[in-house]
């Protein structure tokens, strides 16, 4: 009976198949590598346990990750000859649907041209005659007119080969009755949402109480449908085992995509409480501390510090709890990997698939493979998060580490000269917040104007100031060029710790520039670049100032400083 039901079901249902489109690219097709993948998991690099900043990140990492695509991609490029042929049909099917301009027919051509260019169920000499049916405006005009069951039992006629089980089949009057029946109540969703949720064997009875109700009993089923063959029992499918371990395999990883593994929540929860401290941090008062003012610095210095040591404490919390984790994932993916790589070794990575119904499975195969990959990558991953959360932890122990130093005032005396854009000099005392005073581009390498964006005005106590004399012939041998004409000598004034910035971009503390260093200094309405002279010392100022500016820089007396 179970082959009567499956015979009507084919006939009942061929009007539900109104459009059966091939894809435009090649099936997707690979075959499993003649490889153990399960020692790869034994290849990731294990993590730290503690922090250790001597570590670097193993090489084993980038060899892995090389070894790992390289069988993926050989996974993907394999085929079997069989999957070959098909690629070959599939191009050459798309191709021909291309040309015929399927996109441009009707549901129902497309439906004829499909079964008939791409040799699918029911390609026959009667789906050759209604494919060229279905390409008549005359004939589709009237299709679209037919009832549903008129439709149903038209398409059955046509497509069944004389003499065949189906041509008996739907011949029969009680059963066009029976199927006219049946369709009608397919419209109401309520019994299609039923029969959809019925078993096999409840949908095989209801169809024979069906038929019966129509006078059609089973005895009358089996006459239509012709002496039943006779087939010796199948073997079993090699590769069941295999698809079933590929398939676990597949439910677990598919079931872990809305829940976190235990490794994933531990670097959660790490993130949170790295996350609380910042806010915390963010959260306290922070009282800007001046050039000068030690204490002031001093207590911001100590509030970083205890900040970064929360931070500190976290990471080594975690990092053994990280690397436990990692350790038991490794345990579980190799746990849960195992049985299909055994299975799949059984059957020799698939050579022993030969039967016809068997085929189809390589793919399947592959994919498990692909799946296994996947695993090791995941591990590979997470070490490395491990390797990056010691390189952090590292980072900040150096910085927490440093020892304070309190940054002094940075500054001119008050009778400073600064350049001004139109040519002129002022007393730096003079200038005010949105004053714009000469600047240098150092990207471009041009002069532009600058907008002063803050004075910064220190009379706390009396400030240390040093003299340079800025501006002598180039007599250094490292220089490789002949001795230049001598250019005036200027002389500034500034506390020792004021930045001069050089030719290639530093910023040199005034007691600190050496005669080698290439100072830049104006000429005319040009840069030019000229050198440290002398250094002495000269006294002390009781109010020196500093201009804080858009580009970081001003020039004093024609030469090149730095704001800070």
């Amino acid at each position: 009976m179970q082959s009567t039901h499956r015979l009507v079901n084919f006939l009942f249902f061929l009007m539900a198949l109104l459009l059966a489109l091939l894809p435009i690219a090649a099936a997707f097709a690979q075959k499993p590598v003649k490889t153990e993948i399960i020692p790869l998991f034994d290849k990731v690099p294990a993590p730290p346990t503690v922090p250790n900043c001597t570590l670097k990140l193993p090489a084993g990492f980038a060899d892995l990750e090389r070894q790992v695509a390289q069988l993926s991609q050989t996974i993907a490029s394999s085929r079997t000859a069989e999957q070959s042929k098909e690629e070959a049909d599939m191009k050459a099917v798309s191709q021909r649907v291309t040309e015929a301009g399927v996109e441009n027919m009707s549901e129902a051509q497309k439906l004829a041209y499909m079964q008939q260019a791409a040799n699918i169920p029911g390609s026959n000499a009667q789906a050759v005659q209604l494919a060229q049916q279905m390409q008549d405006p005359a004939f589709t005009a009237k299709f679209s007119q037919m009832s549903d069951v008129e439709k149903a039992q038209y398409l059955q006629k046509q497509m069944a080969a004389p003499g065949s089980t189906q041509q008996r089949m739907v011949n029969n009057p009680a059963f066009q009755a029976a199927q006219a029946d049946f369709m009608q109540q397919m419209q109401n969703p309520g019994f299609r949402a039923a029969w959809e949720k019925k078993s096999e064997a409840e949908q095989d009875a209801y169809m024979q109480q069906l038929m019966r109700k129509h006078g059609l009993d089973e005895t009358q089923l089996k006459a239509v449908a012709g002496p039943a063959k006779t087939t010796a029992p199948l073997a079993p499918l090699v590769a069941t085992a295999a698809m079933e371990a590929n398939a676990k395999l597949a439910g677990i990883i598919a079931a872990e995509a809305n829940s976190p593994d235990a490794f994933l929540r531990l670097q959660q929860q790490l993130q949170a409480s790295l996350e609380a401290v910042s806010k915390e941090a963010a959260a306290r008062p922070r009282v800007e501390a001046r050039e000068g003012d030690c204490q002031g610095q001093q207590r911001n210095y100590d509030q970083y510090r205890s900040y970064q040591k929360q931070r500190l404490d976290l990471m080594a919390k975690y990092m053994p709890q990280l690397a436990a984790a990692w350790q038991a994932r490794k345990k579980e993916l190799i746990a849960r990997s195992t049985p299909f790589q055994t299975e799949l070794a059984k059957i020799h990575y698939g050579d022993d698939i030969k039967r016809p119904q068997e085929k189809a499975f390589v793919s399947s195969l592959a994919g498990g493979q692909q799946l296994m990959l996947q695993e090791i990558t995941q591990l590979a991953g997470y070490s490395q998060a491990i390797y990056e959360l010691n390189s952090k932890y590292c980072e900040l122990t150096a910085d927490y580490n440093k020892p304070f130093k309190c940054e002094l005032a940075t500054c001119f005396p008050p009778s400073a000269r600064v350049n001004l854009p139109d040519g002129r000099q002022v007393h730096i005392s003079r200038i005010r917040p949105g004053d714009e005073v000469l600047g240098y581009d150092a990207a471009m390498g041009r002069l532009r104007p600058v907008r002063v964006q803050r004075v910064d005005i220190h009379s706390d106590h009396d400030y240390a100031l040093v003299q340079l004399t800025i501006g002598t012939p180039a007599v250094y041998a490292d220089l490789g060029t002949a001795a230049a004409l001598a250019t005036p000598a200027i002389k500034l004034l500034m506390t020792p710790n004021h930045p001069i910035i050089t030719a290639d971009r530093q910023a040199l503390r005034a007691d600190q520039l050496q005669p080698s260093d290439e100072v830049l200094r104006l000429n005319e309405n040009e840069v030019e670049t000229t050198h440290l002279a002398d250094r002495q010392p000269a006294g002390t100022a009781w109010e020196v100032y500093n201009l804080r500016t858009e580009t970081g820089n001003y020039f004093v007396s024609g030469v090149l400083v730095g704001s800070k």
